[in-house]
């Protein structure tokens, strides 16, 4: 178990040993981001009330799309470098990369999830600043991030890894998207009335707990077969 942990930390530790020097992840998922706000607020500016309306929503897609590119990135690194093959050679358990990959990609994207809750916040007059948002945010991402790694991995050698990796991850993350967003729903709607109750949230939040689980699980059992096919 202590040589599992410390092939899963070695993975995190190469990432972000690599992102400190590159800075090619983050930069493309914020530099993304910042674009996706910007023109969702001067096509919405005329109408600012239907704006705040869907502003869950927009949260939602623009978290989705920019761990696209951050799982594309990351994985095309490895494999543009030799690194993946290396990783491969090296006498550890498969799944210790699996876990390393999500925990490092994972890692990234909350970072990003931080600065989106503050900019919405702003530009959308909305309080997505609250703790329980916040743990939605870091539960959502977690499984998008575990299922992102291993179609990811199942596409990152072919020639259109860039438009297949969406066609095959959104729908799969459907039935985590909406829970979430509708749990991020609820509590922005009744932010002023003392927030939900938890019978009005237990639901998406299950539905969230069991979609983290099932992927991760997933993951776990086929990963090796993956990465050696």
């Amino acid at each position: 178990m202590k040589e599992f942990f410390s092939a899963v930390w070695a993975v995190v530790w190469k990432d972000l040993r690599i992102e400190s020097r590159t800075r090619q992840t983050i930069s493309v998922m914020v530099m993304f981001s910042l674009a996706a706000i910007i023109m969702f607020n001067f096509a919405l500016g005329a109408v600012l009330d239907a704006a705040r309306n869907v502003a869950t929503g927009l949260l939602w897609i623009t978290v989705l799309l920019a761990a696209i590119l951050g799982l594309n990135r990351s994985l095309a690194l490895d494999r543009e470098n030799q690194v993946f093959d290396a990783m491969l050679i090296a006498p550890i358990p498969r799944t210790a990369l699996y876990l390393g990959k999500v925990l490092s990609i994972t890692l990234f994207t909350l970072l990003l999830d931080l600065i989106l809750v503050v900019l919405f916040t702003i530009f959308f007059n909305k309080p997505f600043f609250q703790l329980p948002i916040i743990l939605i945010l870091i539960l959502g991402t977690l499984g998008y991030v575990s299922a992102g790694v291993l179609i990811t991995s199942m596409t990152i050698q072919t020639r259109t890894r860039e438009v297949l990796l969406p066609v095959l991850l959104l729908p799969v993350s459907l039935p985590l998207v909406l829970p979430a967003a509708a749990a991020t729903a609820t509590y922005i709607s009744l932010a002023g009335m003392g927030g939900p109750t938890w019978s009005e949230v237990q639901g998406p939040i299950m539905l969230i707990l069991a979609y983290d689980l099932l992927m991760l699980t997933v993951g776990f059992l086929t990963y090796r077969f993956v990465v050696e096919s």
